[in-house]
Order: C-alpha cells, then structure tokens, then sequence
C-alpha cells in the first residue's frame, strides 16, 4: 500500500475504514468463490459435451469397414441422416482421412468445409475449434488396419454454441454482480458499522461533557457485558480516581495555604507588636525567637512541600544499592538522640537477623526518620519504643511500636493525606505539619514497600514496613538504644 493511499485510508471516518476493510477482505473470497463456480460449470459443460462427443464417435466408428488400407462405410445411407442433413438440430460433423490427413469422405453438412486435422498426439484429445465461424468441439480417432499400423483417422466434431454462450452468459452475470455485491457489502458493513459503534459516540459524547466541575457525572454503562461495557467501566474508573485526586488537591491547596498562613501571621503579629512601641532588650529577644521559631517552622513546611513535589520524577533517579535496615535504623536514632534524651525514651532493637535489602539509601533513611520521629513525637516521657526486625523467605520486615497517644479508628485511613493531623487541635503542642507520613507514603510507593499500621487509642501505635529483600541474612543478636 502506497503511502497516499495510507493517508487517505487515515482520513476516512472510523466506520468507513472498519467498511472498507470488510469489503476487501470479503472482495477476496467472493472472487474466489465465483473462479470456483466458474471452474466447476466450464468443467462440468465440457465434461457433458465430450461425453456426447465420444459417443457419435463410438456410433459411427462401427459403420467404418476396413479393406486393408482401403476405409469405406458400411451402410452408405447412414449419411442421407438427419443429423448430417440439418444443422439446426446439434449436429454431428465427420470425417475420413488417410494417414496423411488426405480427406477420403465426409458428411454432407460439412458441405465444401473440411476438419482441422492435427496428427500430433494433442488431436486426439476433445479440442475447441471452428466451423464457417461457428465454435465446434473435435476429437480424431485412429483408424488401425488389419496389420495393426494406422489406416487413416475418423474426425468427429458437434457444435459446442450452446455451452459457449452458457459459459459466456455466467462470466457476464459474476462479473457483472461482483461490483454490485461489494458496493452492496460496502453500504452493509458502513451501516452496521455505524451502528456498532453508536454506544463509542455516546461515550465520546458523555466523555466530552465531563469536565473539571462535573467530575462526579458518569457514563452510562451498555446493558450487555462486552467489550464496550469494559470500556465504559474503565473510564468511570478512571474518572473516580481522577475526582479523587482532584478533590484531594483542592484539600492539600487549601491545608497548605493554612499551614503557610499560620506561621505568616505569627511572624507580621509579632513585628507589629515590635514597632509599636520601644521594647526592653529581653521583650526583643523573646519576639525574634519567637519569629526565628516560626521562620524555622515556615522553613521545614516548605522543604517538605518541595519534596513531596520531587517525589513525582524521583523515580527516574533512584540509586539502589545494597544497605542495612539495621543500620539505618540506629543511624536515626543517633540523629535523634537530643529527642529522645529529652524525654527519657528507651528505644529496644530487638533483631533476630542483621539482613541487607536493595534499595535507595535516601529514602529507606528518610522513611525511618519520619516514622521513628512521629513515635517519639507521639510519646510520653519515659516511655519505651520497640524496634523488631524479622526476615521472610523473600522480604524483610521492620516494626516499630510506641506507647504514645495511639491513632483513632477513624483517621487510620486518613493519616497518609497531605496536611491531615489525627485530633490536632486536642494536642496543640505537638508540633507538626502532617506531611511525614504522606512522604513516607510516596517513598514506600516508590520502592514497593509495604506498610500496614495498626493503633489503640490511648495505648499506642505499631507501624510494619515490609522491605522487598536483597543480599544475605546473617544472625545477630539483640542491641538496645
């Protein structure tokens, strides 16, 4: 196919090219299947006319007489016949010659006219040929003589009009027809074409009035569970999860511009107050640590937004390698050693295996950061955390328990969203923005780690992360931090 023709074929509507496909593919067999039916009538017409053919040759070999090379008829008057008389009533051509080809006698309704004589082998097959421009069908027949060498040849030929205008007449109506039944096809399959693909429109049509504000409109799924109803249900799928995400941006636009907010106003509060009057050298102090605390806080918010966003292409740039959750682990916790000093916290590594996994080291260390730091945050004073490694056939789990403020079953769906703080005006003076967890969330996404939580109000929290494995596992003991 040239490559205009594929532009035009790209430029026809989706019916017609499903419409035209259909008539080429069928244009292919219903040719074949009129070569078949042609064959089969031109074999079976000549089939019947060489039948007839042979038997007037059979009948009038019997009235030839052989006299040595001398070929005569036994009955003369067999040739006063009707049949070589009339030429209307189908009818029967013979001839006699000698070895030569030399006519020695022949039937009346031949008149002046003579045979085609053909002494090579291929003459005595049923062969077409022509009659005073009339189409004949001819076969010769050896005559033998008495010492078996040849003695001349019968020719023997019948009128073959009838099945050559029979034959003309079917080419005539297939080809004829053919034409007509593609375009017939062709209107056919556009029809049902345009029909299949009505339920398409409609969704194109309901796909097309969905939009940023009607998010919650749905298409309307085909009564038969085919193809088309998979289609239309994928698509509400899709236009669900969409809304989700929507709706979940509109919520983390509006949580963030709070969050940025609250820190602002502390800030613009706090110098007002500065500027309204001299302060003492202590008042000063004490407004600048405030404003250096709020600008810290306004800092850590931004830093974090800005990685929840690099989250989005971080995927491209993962460095794996292999590492120690064990490791790691007390990495954190010498980070946050000032903390848990602070409140007195005992952390217990209780590890039956020190195992390495493959991953990226950045993020393995930020997920563990953020959730040790939120089972510190969460904790009272002299508590106790608890740190548990296990090793699987084919993964590595680390879980972390605290005995703090615990989550309510309600917001245990919640805690990954962006911004979202479990009871946060009920604990006030726990600092926080409600973002670790969504990081921790992405980055668990990122690199296929698993994460259940489970919690008991008022009792604590457990947190499981389930790391894919890599490299071997080697027996240790117990530590404590």
């Amino acid at each position: 196919m040239s490559p205009a023709t594929k532009s035009k074929m790209t430029t026809l509507r989706f019916k017609d090219r499903i419409a035209l496909y259909y008539v080429l593919a069928t244009a292919a067999l219903v040719a074949a299947a009129y070569l078949v039916v042609f064959g089969v009538v031109h074999h079976r017409v000549y089939l019947d006319l060489d039948a007839d053919l042979r038997y007037e040759v059979a009948k009038h070999r019997q009235e030839v007489s052989l006299a040595g090379r001398t070929i005569r008829f036994a009955h003369k008057d067999e040739w006063e016949e009707r049949e070589h008389r009339e030429v209307q009533v189908d009818p029967v051509f013979i001839q006699i010659t000698d070895p030569r080809g030399q006519l020695l006698d022949r039937s009346p309704n031949l008149k002046g006219e003579q045979l085609t004589f053909d002494a090579t082998p291929a003459g005595r097959v049923p062969f077409n040929s022509q009659l005073r421009g009339t189409a004949i069908r001819q076969v010769q027949v050896r005559l033998a003589a008495a010492g078996g060498g040849p003695a001349g040849y019968l020719l023997a030929a019948i009128s073959s009009e009838a099945a050559q205008h029979v034959l003309a007449s079917l080419r005539l109506v297939l080809l004829g027809s053919y034409p007509v039944v593609l375009l017939a096809l062709f209107g056919g399959a556009r029809l049902l074409a345009g029909r299949s693909i009505a339920p398409i429109t409609q969704i194109t049509a309901a796909t097309n009035r969905i939009t940023r504000s009607n998010l919650a409109e749905r298409i309307a799924l085909p009564p038969r569970p085919d193809e088309l109803h998979t289609l239309a249900s994928a698509i509400n799928g899709l236009l669900h999860r969409v809304e989700q995400a929507v709706a979940r941006e509109k919520q983390f636009t509006a949580d963030a511009s709070h969050e940025l907010r609250t820190p602002l106003a502390v800030l613009r509060g706090t110098l007002e107050v500065l500027i309204r009057k001299p302060r003492s050298a202590a008042e000063y102090v004490e407004s600048i640590t405030l404003g250096m605390h709020e600008i810290d806080r306004l800092t850590h918010l931004v830093e974090q937004l800005l990685l929840l966003a690099r989250f989005e292409n971080h995927a491209k740039s993962l460095r794996r390698q292999e590492l120690s959750v064990l490791s790691c682990v007390h990495e954190v916790l010498h980070r946050r050693r000032a903390d848990l000093s602070a409140k007195r916290i005992r952390v217990d590594v209780e590890d039956g295996v020190s195992a390495t996994i493959v991953s990226d080291p950045f993020l393995v260390d930020l997920i563990l950061d953020n959730v040790l730091a939120n089972a510190i945050k969460y904790s009272p004073a002299g508590s106790t955390i608890g740190v548990a490694l296990a090793l699987g056939t084919s993964h590595l789990s680390c879980a972390i328990t605290d005995q703090g403020i615990g989550i309510r079953p309600d917001d245990l769906a919640r805690i990954f969203d962006p911004l979202y703080r479990s009871e946060a005006l009920a604990h006030k003076h726990i600092d926080g923005t409600g973002l670790g967890l969504s990081i921790v969330a992405k980055a668990c996404e990122l690199l296929a780690i698993e994460r259940t939580v489970a919690s008991t109000l008022g009792q604590g929290t457990a947190f499981t992360l389930v790391f894919p494995m890599g490299g071997a596992a080697v027996p240790d003991g117990p530590q404590g931090s």
